[in-house]
């Protein structure tokens, strides 16, 4: 379990490095007047992948018995922050023209459920405890 919880909490930092690259292109592509290209789309999904991932690894800590009340806050957060995500980009794809702005809004918003997930378990974003079994 050990070794679940150490991926589960380095992984952080790139989901959150990926969200805020992802982030930064949408932003710059909106204030451009850009259309979404690739680049876009290869940047969203992967900061989603790598949200994904983060999930499932923390569920996985959660079935195997690491669960205290705190965290009821924490899962909710980081749930939202997935679905959310995938909703809007699946959303966007889906149709005829796919744009900047619904993107945007969205990895802003998964990256401020994120941000309160954290805090929810009493942690700051970049800070890291020690995990004994």
């Amino acid at each position: 379990m050990n070794a679940i919880y150490m991926a589960h909490s380095g992984l952080r930092y790139l989901v959150l490095l990926s969200g805020f690259i992802t982030l930064a292109l949408l932003l710059i592509g909106q204030l451009q007047g850009k259309a979404f290209a690739p680049i876009h789309r290869i940047s969203s999904t992967a900061y989603a992948g790598l949200l994904h991932l983060q999930v499932v690894l923390g569920i996985v800590l959660v079935g195997m018995g690491r669960f205290y009340p705190a965290l009821i806050g924490h899962l909710a957060m980081m749930l939202a922050a997935a679905v959310g995500l995938q909703f809007a980009l699946t959303f966007n794809k889906k149709r005829g023209t796919p744009n900047l702005k619904l993107p945007l809004i969205a990895v802003a918003v998964s990256l401020v459920l994120i941000a309160a997930g954290v805090m929810a378990i009493g942690r700051g974003l970049f800070q890291s405890i020690a995990f004994s079994s």
